[in-house]
This record gives C-alpha cells, sequence and structure tokens, in this order.
C-alpha cells in the first residue's frame, strides 16, 4: 500500500510535504476511503486585479443607486 498520510497527520507539516512534493517525491493524503496525490503543477495564475483607488466611486444623484436605495427599503424579510 501507499505511504499515505490522513489529513490531520500533515496539517502540521504542510510546508514540507509540499517541498517534497516539488522535489518529485510522491506525496499522498487520505481522507475516509478516498486518496489524494499532491503534485506541482506548472500553470501560471492570473492576479488578482488590482483596482485603483476610486474605481468604484459613484456620482452623487447616480439614478441607479438611488434606485437600489430604494429597493433595499421596499424589502420586508417577515413578509
Amino acid at each position: 500500500m501507499l505511504n499515505t498520510l490522513t489529513v490531520s497527520q500533515a496539517k502540521g507539516q504542510l510546508g514540507a510535504l509540499l517541498d517534497k512534493a516539488a522535489n518529485g517525491d510522491a506525496v499522498f493524503l487520505r481522507r475516509k476511503s478516498r486518496t489524494f496525490r499532491i503534485e506541482p503543477v506548472d500553470v501560471e495564475i492570473e492576479p488578482i486585479p488590482v483596482r485603483a483607488i476610486g474605481y468604484f466611486a459613484v456620482e452623487a444623484g447616480d439614478p441607479m443607486v438611488a434606485l437600489a436605495n430604494q429597493a433595499a427599503t421596499s424589502f420586508d424579510p417577515a413578509g
């Protein structure tokens, strides 16, 4: 059988397990009756876009804001 760790056992050594996987060693985790393999992937992840200060600013008197504010006050969760 594969040398596997439970998720609880792996929590304290996750960094070391990722280093091991990065070096090409097999890392397997077990949760209930399923076994999972940790391995590196060569995929470039898109960074979260940075918005300029004021990006979400709303102009005073915007009719859409007035409409949205009206809808919020008319909502009655008690029904």
